[in-house]
């Protein structure tokens, strides 16, 4: 586990509490599974997460547990739980590439202003202040509910919370890279959330310059889920 995942991990969840928690799992998930950062530049945790996925078509069946993990108490929350540890680490290594992209950028003396406030701009805080103050232009109707903030549930922070014309709940996220397909595990947890604390329809879409194919698939199954690309225009103006 990186060190610097502790401090990533303290902005990332709402409180105290979830941050010992969730550290506390992936520590023990690392006990169990090995160092998570290998696991990681394998195949970027899926199969790992893959292995944490327990359904409610599995729990109806009485599945077993089909985890290394101990679980006391009930097995699909403590799972659930266990795979958002996981996938908030997935979401720190991310982050971490898309920064170590930003002093590259500066190292080219030859780079223009233009390329380079592009490539700033798919940093994802760029891109959801920019879909904040533009919302409708992802789809007309959308107006954002989260006050502004990213909103926060049991699996994480939703990079915006919107709500379209009929007043069914949007869970937006934003990813500034090639999504890959545990983007779309984790838009479907967002929605699942929602889903409970609004006890009604819920729609998502996952936004991102590229989408892996195994994101589009996975997507293709999920009628209340968009995939959607992002681009965008400089515009300029004579100065007097």
């Amino acid at each position: 586990m990186s060190p610097q995942y502790s401090e990533w991990l303290r902005r990332a969840v709402p409180t105290e509490s979830t941050w010992r928690t969730k550290l506390s799992e992936l520590r023990r998930i690392e006990a169990l599974y090995g160092d998570v950062d290998a696991l990681y530049d394998n195949d970027e945790l899926q199969s790992l997460i893959d292995t944490l996925t327990y359904g409610a078509d599995d729990e109806r069946r009485n599945e077993p547990n089909p985890s290394r993990l101990e679980i006391s108490g009930n097995l699909r929350n403590n799972l659930a739980s266990y795979k958002s540890a996981v996938q908030k680490y997935a979401r720190f290594r991310q982050d971490i590439e898309v920064e170590a992209a930003r002093p590259a950028l500066t190292a080219q003396p030859l780079i223009d202003a233009a390329v380079e406030a592009e490539q700033t701009f798919t940093l994802e805080r760029d891109l959801q202040t920019a879909l904040r103050r533009s919302i409708a232009q992802l789809e007309p109707g959308l107006r954002v509910v989260d006050g502004g903030n990213e909103y926060s549930v049991p699996s994480g922070r939703i990079d915006i919370l919107a709500a379209d014309e009929d007043g069914t709940r949007v869970v937006i996220e934003l990813k500034a890279v090639r999504a890959p397909r545990d983007a779309v595990a984790q838009t479907l947890a967002y929605m699942g959330d929602i889903q409970q604390e609004e006890m009604g329809a819920v729609r998502g879409i996952l936004v991102a310059p590229d989408f892996d194919p195994r994101a589009v698939s996975a997507a293709r199954v999920v009628p209340t889920l968009r995939l959607m690309t992002y681009s965008f225009n400089f515009s300029f103006a004579a100065q007097d």
